[in-house]
């Protein structure tokens, strides 16, 4: 896969640094622990601002560890999960390059805790007028292309942890793996807004198919997570970011022996992306 550079903000921001953010010792072990394959534990985050905080801690051992962030994962993105974590806007955290993998790959559960999957969408940065877009055109016309993806978090908390929005958010939305297929670039589309919003996408386990979901099912339309992203902040898109979108359903426990595929439809083109699960 070509190599894509993510840069990021570093730091918590005024409002985190003001919050009674967790000792950084603990968020650095954490992640140490985290790479380890070791679990998670609950640094007692009472709200966003103090989960932005901590997660800053949190990645800058993962950069050391890990290389440069190469994207974004935007979580929490239907109403649903928002809802059932009691929070009302998304969550971001990054992807560094040994998460992501190619279509078709073999995905062995070697090193995870809690592992899920869930159908999703990547779409790859071309331009940084990105970080100026103020509707949805403008982040369009600033995208290569848009891919298919199924994305593997690992809810890797310590048993009893209850999974809350701001502990959730103190990980960086748990990402763990993904692998990511062929895409179409948004110059086809003679409008790329409209062939976002109505596109459909079938999650499918071991050939049958689990969920089918449109587009719009991510924040009302897939390119308002960028929007969100842009306003809420930290994070400089530049040409080859990627950032993922989101999930089209409910994200299920991860095992052996799986076949996960996601096929979509753009106004008649299609792309699909699949992964197979071993020990």
């Amino acid at each position: 896969m070509k190599a894509v550079i993510w840069a990021a903000a570093l730091g918590c921001g005024l409002s985190a640094a003001e919050a009674a953010c967790p000792d950084a010792s603990l968020m650095q072990n954490a992640a140490r622990g985290w790479i380890a394959g070791q679990r998670l534990p609950d640094p007692l985050v009472m709200n966003m601002d103090d989960a932005r905080c901590a997660y800053a801690s949190f990645r800058a051992v993962l950069e050391s560890e890990l290389g440069p962030p190469v994207g974004v994962k935007v979580g929490f993105t239907s109403p649903e999960v928002q809802r059932r974590f009691a929070i009302d806007q998304p969550v971001a955290g990054l992807f560094f390059a040994p998460m992501l993998q190619a279509d078709g790959s073999t995905l062995s559960l070697t090193g995870s805790r809690n592992p899920y999957y869930e159908a999703d969408l990547v779409v790859v940065v071309k331009d940084s007028a990105i970080m100026r877009a103020q509707t949805r055109e403008e982040v369009a016309a600033s995208l290569s292309e848009v891919r298919p993806f199924i994305e593997f978090p690992d809810i890797a908390l310590a048993r009893n942890s209850v999974p809350t929005g701001p502990l959730m958010a103190a990980y960086g939305v748990t990402p763990w793996r993904g692998v990511m297929g062929k895409g179409i670039p948004l110059a086809e589309f003679a409008d790329p807004a409209a062939a976002l919003a109505g596109m459909t996408v079938a999650l499918k386990l071991n050939g049958t198919t689990l969920a089918v979901s449109r587009g719009d099912h991510l924040m009302g339309h897939p390119l308002d997570v960028v929007l969100w992203l842009i306003r809420e902040g930290g994070y400089e898109m530049k040409p080859g970011s990627i950032i993922s979108l989101g999930s089209f359903a409910s994200f299920s426990p991860l095992a052996p022996g799986q076949r996960v595929e996601v096929e979509y439809n753009l106004l008649g083109r299609g792309m699909k992306v699949s992964a197979t699960i071993v020990p």
